[in-house]
Order: structure tokens, then C-alpha cells, then sequence
């Protein structure tokens, strides 16, 4: 998936994913959230064998990548 908003710096990118943790401040104040979907979503995709990642560029948008198996085996809980 990609969107033509505001993009993330290097930074933000390697935060994006844990937990509780929104890009900055001010993006939490202006967009709301927990900070927990794509940590979620990530863990989910993990679990499975694969991956979410993201590019981006500030100023020119966000591009999200999800990667999963063909085939998923059971995993062990």
C-alpha cells in the first residue's frame, strides 16, 4: 500500500513498529492512535513467516510492503 502523505524520516521508520510508540509527538496529536496496529499487524505477518516493512520519503508519502509464504504452516503458540 502507498499514500502520497507526509512521509517518515529515517527515525521515525526505525520506531514505527514497537509498541505504544507513535512516529513523533506531534503526529499523535494531529492523527490520534495508540501506536499498536501496525506492531499488531507486524506480529501477526511474523508469525505467519512473514514481514510488513516500509519506505518512505518525508514530503512524497509511505510505502508499506506485506510479505507472506504461499503456504502457511501451524506455529507453535
Amino acid at each position: 500500500m502507498s499514500d502520497t502523505g507526509i512521509g517518515l524520516t529515517p527515525e521515525q521508520q526505525s520506531r514505527l513498529f514497537q509498541s505504544f510508540t507513535q512516529a513523533d509527538a506531534s503526529t499523535h496529536k494531529k492523527y490520534g492512535g495508540t501506536g499498536l496496529g501496525l506492531s499488531i499487524s507486524r506480529h501477526f505477518c511474523q508469525m505467519m513467516g512473514g514481514d510488513i516493512t516500509v519506505a518512505s520519503e518525508v514530503g512524497k508519502g509511505s510505502t508499506f510492503t506485506v510479505t507472506l509464504p504461499e503456504e502457511v504452516r501451524q506455529a507453535l503458540v
